[in-house]
C-alpha cells in the first residue's frame, strides 16, 4: 500500500469513526488550538526575566513567530492546493490548526524550562502541552478538514518555526540576529537585524 493510500485509509477511518472527539471535533479542535495560544501567552508572562526589555524581547519574538507560522503555513496552502476531505476548498495541506497548536505549545514548553517548579510539575504540563497539540490535529481529521498527513506537516511545520525562532532570537550564546519592535501610528513594526560577519 502507498504512503498516500494509508493517509486517506487512516483519514477516512478516523472521520467515519470519531473516536475521540464525535461531532464536535470541529468546535473542539478551534477550542484546543486557543488553549495553545493561551498556554504560550501564560508561560511568556510568567517566564522570569532580568529585564523588562528582555521580557518583551521574549515576547516580540513570540509574536513574530506566530506571524510567520500563519505566513508560511498560508502560503504552502497556496502552492499545495490539496482539497480537504470535505470538498469545501483546495486548502487542506497543511493544517493551519496543527501547526498554530505545535509552535504555540513548542515556546511554552520553552518558557516553562525558565519557570522554578518542582521537576514533575514541569513534565507533567509538557506531556499536557504535547496532547494538547496532538489532539488538535486528530479533531481536525475527524472533522474532515484535513488529511492524516496536512496535520503531521502541520505538526512539524510549527514545531520547526518556533524551534528555529527560539533558537536564532532567544537562545543563542553568539552574536546573532536580532528582533525588534517599535510602535508606530496605527501599529507597530517589527525589526530584523542579522550581523553580516
Amino acid at each position: 500500500m502507498l504512503a498516500g493510500d494509508v493517509d486517506k485509509k487512516w483519514s477516512e477511518d478516523l472521520a467515519e469513526d470519531q473516536p475521540l472527539f464525535g461531532d464536535d471535533a470541529d468546535k473542539i479542535s478551534s477550542n484546543l488550538r486557543d488553549v495553545a495560544s493561551g498556554a504560550y501567552v501564560l508561560t511568556a508572562l510568567f517566564a522570569p526575566s532580568p529585564t523588562v526589555q528582555d521580557k518583551f524581547k521574549g515576547i516580540s519574538v513570540g509574536v513574530a513567530t506566530a506571524a510567520l507560522d500563519g505566513v508560511v503555513s498560508y502560503s504552502l496552502k497556496e502552492v499545495v492546493g490539496r482539497e480537504r476531505p470535505d470538498g469545501s476548498n483546495d486548502r487542506s495541506m497543511p493544517s493551519g490548526h496543527a501547526s498554530k497548536a505545535a509552535s504555540r505549545t513548542h515556546m511554552a514548553r520553552r518558557n516553562l524550562s525558565y519557570i522554578d517548579m518542582p521537576a514533575w510539575s514541569r513534565q507533567t504540563l509538557n506531556v499536557s502541552l504535547h496532547a494538547v497539540a496532538i489532539s488538535t490535529g486528530l479533531a481536525r481529521v475527524e472533522a474532515r478538514k484535513h488529511h492524516l498527513a496536512d496535520v503531521l506537516v502541520g505538526y512539524a511545520l510549527g514545531n520547526f518555526l518556533a524551534g528555529f525562532m527560539y533558537e536564532a532570537f532567544l537562545e543563542s550564546d553568539m552574536d546573532g540576529p536580532q528582533i525588534s519592535f517599535q510602535a508606530v501610528d496605527q501599529g507597530g513594526a517589527f525589526t530584523l537585524t542579522l550581523p553580516l560577519h
